[in-house]
């Protein structure tokens, strides 16, 4: 299949591949430059990102060789083909062009990637970021030079960069460049920023940054600020979340219940009983989640009634949440298995998916797997199969042996996969 650069045949990995195969590569690049010079290389490289009217596989191992050589007289060539794919909307041969510096000059190559990815071609950039991060791990000196000068100069477009690109080289004393970028003029300069703020578990100046840009009048900017408090683990990051829980935008109220869920902490409680009854169903489904992560009396007590609700859909989600926090309360193993033995199959089988999950000692479910081995639902089959391996080892392979010869085809495919799995497990 040809690769177009905007079709469905673009391959969002090729630089990841291309990276991995450059890995002791130098006997490819010679062989590949006694056939041709570098520069024809290249060239053919150029064209091919042109014309592209050849597969990837064509030229992969010219890309391989050119990425491994060190050829330092084709950087200002490559600079030229980066602008004018750049130019031409063209991120294909962006990416390869890329993939070719970062070879060539490795983290010398940052501040051009960086200048790249602050046009947007209207792609993902999963390719050229994964370039820039490779290229960030490298060498932190050298790479904060590069971003600290695109974070604090420059276009917003290049600030963005170089803010985005700060967060994985980040360090305490960046503190205060990012709280004053989170005030900026441009609200996607202020998401970015408060995306590579420092850790705030132990930094009071980042937790605080963190919190007034919750009253940030860009949703974008709250939804950062939201996500980056729900992993501090602090307990003074639940007010301030649960004061959003009246936000009049849907998404970032779903981000409030999911950070709160995060947290882990008991206080989170009546916010998420809130969030529970909230118009909008992603926002339901997050709180329902989080009640489960953070457990505590108050909150089993409203999923053990859930549980009980006439509506099936919402007794497979109060099984899901309860497996959450199936050892922080008594009543819960015995509601799981009442759940497991539902009338309606989609309870039984979020029942079984929800324990495969869960951190508890698996082994006291054993029983229930092999009492829903039988089960008349194909889609119950089918859980049991992924859950019998981890769930109740002893039984597995007499269920997925069973299982083989299972009337639906994907509970066959799935035994076949999890058997391979056991055999390579006893192989070991």
């Amino acid at each position: 299949m040809c690769i177009s650069a905007g079709g469905d045949g673009f391959d969002r990995s090729v630089q990841r591949r291309l990276r991995e195969r450059a890995l002791g590569s130098t006997a490819t690049c010679g062989m590949v430059t006694r056939m041709m010079d570098s520069a024809g290389a290249l060239e053919a490289v150029v064209r091919h990102a042109t014309e592209l009217e050849d597969d990837y596989d064509d030229i992969a191992p010219t890309l391989t060789a050119l990425a491994a050589c060190g050829d330092i007289t084709l950087v200002p060539r490559l600079h030229e083909a980066l602008d004018r794919f750049l130019d031409e909307q063209n991120f294909y041969g962006r990416d390869l062009i890329a993939g070719i510096l970062a070879g060539i000059q490795g983290v010398a190559a940052l501040p051009a990637l960086l200048r790249a990815s602050a046009r947007d071609l209207g792609d993902d950039q999963d390719s050229l970021t994964g370039e820039i991060i490779d290229l960030l791990h490298t060498n932190k000196a050298a790479a904060r030079r590069t971003v600290l000068d695109l974070a604090t100069g420059g276009t917003p477009e290049l600030r963005r960069a170089g803010l985005w690109a700060l967060g994985f080289v980040v360090e305490a004393q960046d503190v205060e460049l990012l709280a004053a970028a989170a005030a900026d003029a441009d609200p996607r300069v202020r998401s970015v920023a408060i995306g590579s703020i420092p850790n705030p578990a132990d930094d009071d100046r980042a937790f605080q940054v963190l919190v007034m840009a919750l009253r940030d009048l860009d949703d974008q900017v709250r939804i950062s600020a939201v996500s980056r408090l729900g992993y501090t683990g602090r307990a003074d990051a639940v007010a301030p979340l649960a004061a959003l829980a009246a936000d009049p935008v849907p998404r970032v109220r779903s981000m409030v219940a999911y950070a709160l869920g995060q947290l882990r902490k008991v206080e989170a409680t009546p916010a998420l009983l809130r969030l529970r009854h909230d118009p909008d169903r992603h926002v339901r489904e997050n709180a329902l989640e989080a009640l489960g992560s953070v457990g505590g009396a108050a909150a089993v007590d409203a999923l053990l009634l859930m549980a009980g609700d006439e509506d099936p859909l919402l007794r497979a989600q109060a099984a899901r949440a309860l497996a959450r926090a199936v050892d922080s309360d008594q009543r819960i193993p015995p509601q799981l298995t009442t759940l497991a033995q539902d009338d309606e199959p989609a309870v039984r089988a979020a029942t079984i998916s929800a324990l495969i999950s869960t951190d508890s000692a698996l082994s006291r479910w054993a029983s229930l797997v092999v009492g829903l081995a039988n089960d008349p639902d194909p889609v119950v089959r089918q859980r049991v199969a992924v859950a019998a391996r981890r769930l109740a080892p002893d039984a597995a392979p007499d269920i997925l042996r069973q299982y083989v010869s299972d009337p639906d085809p994907t509970v066959r495919r799935i035994a076949d996969m999890e058997l391979a799995r056991l055999t390579d497990t006893a192989a070991r």
